[in-house]
This record gives structure tokens, C-alpha cells and sequence, in this order.
């Protein structure tokens, strides 16, 4: 299995595309749809499109942050693991000096975008940090390393609803009540599945390295594991159609975001853990951009 979301293409050697490649640009869609998917929900309209706007900057730049620190924290793990050690800091093409200083520019771009969102988008912006940049040590010690990471899909929910909540009351607790929490439970249960395609095929590389996951706590039920989560985050979507008035976009965008994770399962059932992976990636689009569609038409079920 040498499939490897960070790897490199080992005839090409520049720059650029070691960065993109070490960023995972394109992972960016996992946590964006969400992101904008609890922007919309939140206040049943189309936020503003510098809101919009501010809510990708923010996200891009905790994602440099995060996965740099991910990169940085596991390389020496990486460097002895036959599928992660063509990565570029591991190969040198980054160097630590290099990461490091992406980690200070992404927290710095966090921040400043946070502050620019509104107030309680910023108050709050240090606690969501703070479980991104703890997440790469989290596997040394629990197999609950997977619900970590999970959280970190779920704040892309809670946060985009806060960035469009915040501008219209004052009262953190009343931001807080108003989150749609059902779609944010829902993506961390959705994110367990498809973090697991990324562990269960270095199950035996992690239980010689002494790191945890489910992968290596449930073996050969890892698999039926991170389908189950799915699953049920399906289940709690609709419920979130139904319970935060949705319409019909919303119910149809949810069923194919199912049927598309249902796909990516049989893929990681014969052992095609990449494309599964990555399969997850257009169902975190048909899902937001449905939800985000029937918003803005503001047509009810009922």
C-alpha cells in the first residue's frame, strides 16, 4: 500500500509544488463546504461575501498552521514509514526552519482574519487553535486520536456558524446556542470514517511504533468502525434537514452525500484506500454546496 495523501512526485522537484504538496491544498474541501454549510444554517441566509471571504482566509491559514505542525510533529515517524517517507520535509525539499516559520504565519493569519470576522470569533479563536495544534500528539497516547482529528472537521461547522452568528448578537452564550450542533456532531462522526481510510492500512506500522488509533485498537473491525460513524452522521444530517427547516435541496444534497460515502466504503473494502479517501472529499461538496443552495432559496420542507 503505498498510497500517500502527502507524498511527492518524485520527478518533480520544485519548490512550489513541495509546499502544495506538504499544505494538501486540495484537502482544504474537506473542511471548507462545512465551514460554509454552518455560516448558512446558523442565520437561514447568504452571509456576506466579504464574510465569505474571511471565513476561507481564516480557514486557509489554520490549515497551513496545522497540518505543518502534523508534518513537523511526525517526521521522524514518517521518515520510518515506507508510505509517508517520500514526504517533503522528511526528503528535505521543506526544512524545519521552513515549517516552523509556516506555523507562525498561519497562527498569525488565523488570528488577524479571526479578529476581522467579529469579537467573539476572535475570543474564541485561541481555543480552536489550540485543538488543532495538539491534534499530531494526541495518537501518542489514545486511540480517541481519531475523534480528535474529527473535532477539528466539526469546528469547521461551529466556527463558520459563529463567524455569521457573531455579527448579529453580542452574548457568547447566545452564539453558542443558536450553532446548528447536529451538522457539527454529524461531521465529526463523518470525519472518524474517512480519517481512518488514512490509518487502518498503517495499522501495523503504528502498533510496532507504539501509536494509537482505532485502526490498531479494532483491527479488522476498523473498518466496519469508521462505516458505522458514517452512517450515523448521515442519520443526523436529515435530522438537522428537518429540525433547522430545510427543504427538499437539502434532503436530496444529504441522501447523495450518503450514497457517495457508501461508495467510498466498498472502495476501502478492496483495499483502495486513496480514492476512498478522497471520495469523501466530493461528498463534503454535494453536501455543503446543497445545504448552502437551499438556504439561499429559502424554500421550506414543510
Amino acid at each position: 500500500m503505498d498510497w500517500d495523501p502527502g507524498g511527492l512526485n518524485k520527478t518533480n522537484k520544485s519548490k512550489a509544488y513541495a509546499i502544495m504538496r506538504f499544505l494538501r491544498i486540495e484537502q482544504t474541501l474537506f473542511s471548507l463546504p462545512m465551514a460554509y454549510l454552518g455560516a448558512f444554517v446558523a442565520v437561514r441566509r447568504v452571509p456576506s461575501l466579504s464574510l465569505l471571504l474571511l471565513i476561507f482566509i481564516a480557514l486557509f491559514f489554520l490549515r497551513m498552521a496545522g497540518m505543518t505542525n502534523d508534518n513537523l510533529a511526525d517526521r521522524d515517524i514518517d521518515a520510518k514509514n515506507p508510505r509517508t517517507r517520500n514526504r517533503p520535509l522528511v526528503t528535505g525539499l521543506i526544512t524545519v526552519n521552513e515549517a516552523k516559520m509556516l506555523i507562525v504565519i498561519g497562527l498569525l493569519g488565523f488570528f488577524i482574519s479571526a479578529y476581522f470576522v467579529n469579537r467573539i470569533a476572535f475570543i474564541l479563536s485561541p481555543v480552536v487553535a489550540l485543538v488543532v495544534m495538539s491534534y499530531p500528539y494526541m495518537k501518542r497516547y489514545t486511540s480517541f486520536a481519531n475523534y480528535h482529528l474529527a473535532l477539528i472537521q466539526g469546528l469547521a461547522v461551529f466556527s463558520g456558524a459563529v463567524a455569521s452568528l457573531g455579527r448579529e448578537y453580542q452574548s457568547i452564550i447566545e452564539v453558542l446556542v443558536k450553532v446548528p450542533w447536529l451538522f457539527v456532531i454529524a461531521t465529526i462522526l463523518w470525519a472518524v470514517g474517512f480519517d481512518l481510510y488514512n490509518h487502518i492500512p498503517d495499522a501495523e506500522f503504528d502498533k510496532q511504533m507504539g501509536l494509537h488509533s482505532f485502526a490498531v485498537l479494532l483491527g479488522s473491525k476498523a473498518l466496519m468502525f469508521a462505516g458505522l460513524n458514517q452512517l450515523l452522521s448521515v442519520i443526523l444530517d436529515l435530522g438537522g434537514d428537518i429540525i433547522y427547516n430545510l427543504g427538499v435541496i437539502a434532503i436530496i444534497s444529504t441522501i447523495i452525500h450518503g450514497l457517495i460515502m457508501a461508495y467510498a466504503y466498498f472502495l476501502a473494502k478492496n483495499n483502495n484506500f486513496g480514492r476512498a479517501f478522497y471520495y469523501n472529499i466530493y461528498s463534503s461538496i454535494v453536501l455543503g454546496l446543497g445545504i448552502d443552495i437551499d438556504v439561499a432559496l429559502g424554500i421550506p420542507l414543510l
